[in-house]
């Protein structure tokens, strides 16, 4: 009996001894143990932050401020929405590394480095380069793995969202808007197709009228519609030719709007805008092309 009560006294021995050893014996790489000496990658201006680049296995963006407001310049000359550009400026301004999750390079894949799922970002300040890190995957809301793309030290940074940076498609950074016109604003529009070209102005009282008919519904769908006119989709190839836009709308509300279409023989059909000072070509769905694209007696239908 006694040596029964020794034998189970050595196994609880042997018991403690084995968990003294796995709580006090370094097994590997554990957060709380680094001592952060930096919280941030660099300190930014936002008021002078003018360009931006995202290079990411769908291809590299290049956003630009220079003049005066945000576009992105690579892969293509666009207009891109100006909140999704501030909302990316003000992650980098307010980054925080909140702590080191890795220092071992064989286990940067685990958090999103590698090829096909990191991204490199580089900000400008009056065109110097700023600051530079790679982005790797989400760690939690609002933060995300980031290094430097010198280092195998590994941080989790607060206030730095991956989406912000890197969307479902670079197409996705693009302002759809095509024209904004206050519908109190228009004066005349004027639609000129192969086969008929006519005017609607605006009289004293702010009727319209075509000639000496007045407008219906339908015309007053077509001043929504230009308060809100957004694209479908974008044209990137390089257009030399522009023969085969034989519409055209020609809008005054103060400012002169020029827009010239196409219609183009693909099934379904689509056409393709022009608008006078914008080197973008917009395509829109034809459903809702035609919305725009009204005959004369279209529009003084009721």
């Amino acid at each position: 009996m006694k040596g029964n009560k020794t034998f189970l006294y050595l196994v609880i021995f042997a018991g403690l001894l084995l968990i003294a050893y796995f709580v006090t014996t370094d097994r590997g790489e554990k957060t709380s143990s680094y001592d952060l000496k930096e919280n941030k990658f660099f300190e930014l201006d936002s008021a002078k932050v003018d360009k931006l680049e995202i290079k990411y296995k769908d291809g590299d963006l290049v956003l630009s401020k220079s003049t005066g407001e945000w576009k992105a310049v690579s892969p293509f000359d666009y207009n891109v929405v100006p909140s999704l550009v501030d909302k990316a400026v003000s992650g980098l301004k307010n980054m925080r590394l909140e702590s080191i999750i890795s220092t071992n390079p064989e286990k940067k894949e685990l958090y999103g480095f590698k090829d096909s799922e990191q991204a490199e970002i580089s900000v400008y300040e009056s065109g110097i380069l700023k600051g530079k890190f790679l982005l790797g995957s989400s760690s939690a809301d609002n933060s995300s793995y980031i290094k430097k793309p010198d280092n195998d030290i590994i941080y989790i940074a607060d206030n730095v969202d991956r989406n912000n940076y890197v969307k479902p498609l670079i197409n996705d950074w693009r302002d759809k808007r095509i024209v904004n016109i206050p519908k109190q604003g228009v004066n005349s529009i004027e639609f000129v197709y192969p086969d008929e070209t006519f005017m609607v102005k605006k009289d004293s009282t702010g009727k319209f009228f075509v000639g000496q008919d007045t407008t219906g519904k339908v015309f007053d769908g077509i001043l929504n519609l230009l308060e809100k006119f957004e694209t479908n989709s974008f044209k990137d190839t390089l257009i030399t030719d522009f023969s085969g836009f034989v519409t055209t709308v020609n809008i005054d509300w103060g400012n002169k709007t020029q827009m010239k279409f196409m219609k183009t023989n693909t099934v379904p059909a689509k056409y393709l805008l022009k608008v006078e000072g914008d080197n973008q070509i917009y395509e829109l769905e034809d459903g809702y092309a035609i919305n725009l694209l009204k005959k004369r007696k279209d529009i003084l239908s009721n």
